[in-house]
């Protein structure tokens, strides 16, 4: 009987490994992706108008890094295009979405006009 005692602990030994192997596993917690905190302008009932933009723009920080909160929203990409209240410009990022813009008419762009002359100062 001796004689067959070490093929038996062998086999006992592949079999408890074995089990090891397919036994199941805990899964792995997933981690979302942390949605990106944008800029606020539901003071301005959502809309990207020039009131959102000072606000934006007098919140803006050139020292710290452009990010979807912290931009110049009067700086333009090479196309020419404005960016929305997210900072993404048209045709070059995902996030970009297009804003609800004010009403316009000729008296508004005037006064516009007229603000973006101040800021340029």
């Amino acid at each position: 009987r001796e004689h067959f005692a070490p093929p038996t602990l062998a086999m006992l030994s592949i079999l408890s490994q074995s089990v090891a192997l397919n036994a199941p596993l805990r899964p792995t917690p997933v981690q979302r992706a942390v949605s990106p905190q944008m800029a606020d302008i539901t003071a301005f009932g959502g809309i990207w108008g020039i009131e959102a933009k000072e606000a934006v723009f007098n919140a803006w920080d050139p020292e710290k890094p452009r990010d979807y909160s912290n931009f110049n929203p009067f700086e333009r990409n090479l196309d020419g295009a404005m960016s929305d209240m997210n900072g993404c410009f048209p045709g070059e990022s995902r996030g970009y979405k297009p804003p609800n813009r004010p009403d316009a008419s000729w008296a508004i762009m005037q006064e516009e006009a007229k603000k973006m002359e101040e800021i340029k100062k």
